[in-house]
């Protein structure tokens, strides 16, 4: 009797340690996180602005405006550094809500952008092919010049923001 309870609860570990096996697949915390993240944060300030910018020009929803500006906003930071973020959320407001807005989930999840495919992932998790980020990229740059970001600075963004591909 005790082989069979011992067979028994071997066989039930295994059906339900099995699942968690796809709990660390990038693509599905993506995508849950991004979900998390458009329903914790609320864009505000001028950041709105952008967002509607990008959802009428592109026809994209809020929540893939301000995912995926997020996601570029996020590379930003990993790359150049919080002086330059500090810059940037200095002469546009809202665009840190974009990085987050406060919520420790969405942040954490934004925090793992440090390349150009981290950023693919994030666009491929909101629904959109990873070609949008070229369409999103002219339309944010073009915001930042109007909020008087500087030619260095918009420069190494472009740069940053250009597909290595």
């Amino acid at each position: 009797m005790n082989a069979t309870i011992k067979q028994f609860l071997l066989v039930s570990s295994i059906y339900l340690l099995a699942p968690t096996v796809n709990a660390f697949d990038l693509n599905d915390a993506l995508s849950s996180g991004t979900e998390a993240m458009t329903s914790a944060s609320e864009v505000s300030g001028e950041a709105q602005q952008l967002v509607g910018q990008l959802q009428s020009q592109l026809g994209v929803t809020q929540a893939q405006a301000t995912g995926g500006t997020g996601a570029l906003l996020q590379l930003a930071k990993n790359q150049l550094g919080n002086d330059s973020m500090s810059t940037l959320t200095s002469k546009a407001s809202g665009l840190s809500s974009l990085l987050g807005g406060g919520s420790s989930l969405s942040e954490s999840l934004l925090s793992n952008i440090s390349s150009m495919d981290g950023v693919r992932s994030a666009f491929t998790a909101l629904g959109m092919d990873s070609g949008m980020i070229q369409q999103f990229v002219p339309v944010i740059m073009s915001f930042l010049g109007n909020q008087g970001v500087g030619s260095s600075l918009l420069g190494q963004l472009q740069g940053l923001w250009t597909p290595d591909d």
